[in-house]
């Protein structure tokens, strides 16, 4: 059984030391994979492929971090997935994890009358209409991984031009909320996309709130 943590709103900087903390007990076999759903505040990551030589030449501060991929943005409206999940037992390679999360996404995002398209590589995301609808980014530490994806349900997608995400230009972003021009209850996306995650892993998930994990 696959546990998910739901820390809907958190704070970036504990949430990444959650995940490491996550991480390290994983590799030891103290706890099974897991999940954590949130939403941040106004945070602009780089992954490692950011050239650090670029970061003064953006108005907004960058947190470097150990995930794949360049800049990102994270902000309200916008469900965030991080995937604490041991690559050796699951006998799978961080490309497999992407492709079924993928598969996942594109599963829900059907169920709006959207057609998602798993992209690899520069790209790497989901994809509706041409425009990048989700960015994914993992990490691999020991066996297990760390960092997820971010999908872009209500998100002010103005607040991505304040970078170049991913090296692309940020016109190519898009939102669930912009792509069926409705406001998109976060909820009940949470509930589908959990739903479509159990389908893809064969596995039942089991929803935790975060009380006595946060210090």
């Amino acid at each position: 059984m696959i546990s998910l943590l739901k820390c809907i709103p958190m704070d970036y900087g504990r949430c990444l030391e959650l995940q490491r903390e996550l991480n390290e007990l994983r590799n030891d076999g103290k706890i099974g994979d897991t999940i954590i759903a949130t939403e941040h505040s106004d945070t602009y990551t780089g992954g490692i492929h950011f050239n650090r030589e670029n970061e003064q030449s953006y108005s907004v501060p960058i947190i470097r971090v150990e995930r794949g991929g360049n800049l990102t943005y994270h902000g309200k409206g916008q469900l965030v997935l991080y995937f604490i999940f041991n690559l050796k037992e699951r006998g799978i390679n961080v490309r497999e994890l992407i492709e079924q999360v993928q598969n996942a996404l594109n599963e829900t995002l059907s169920m709006y009358g959207l057609e998602g398209e798993g992209r690899l590589y520069k790209e790497t995301g989901v994809w509706v209409n041409g425009r990048k609808i989700c960015s994914i980014g993992f990490a691999v530490k020991g066996f297990s991984t760390m960092h997820g994806v971010a999908i872009n349900l209500n998100t002010d997608l103005s607040k991505f031009f304040n970078i170049s995400p991913c090296d692309l230009d940020p016109g190519v972003m898009t939102s669930l909320n912009k792509e069926t021009e409705g406001e998109v209850d976060e909820k009940k996306f949470l509930d589908l996309i959990i739903q479509n995650l159990s389908k893809v892993f064969h596995e039942d998930i089991k929803i935790d709130g975060c009380k006595g994990i946060l210090k």
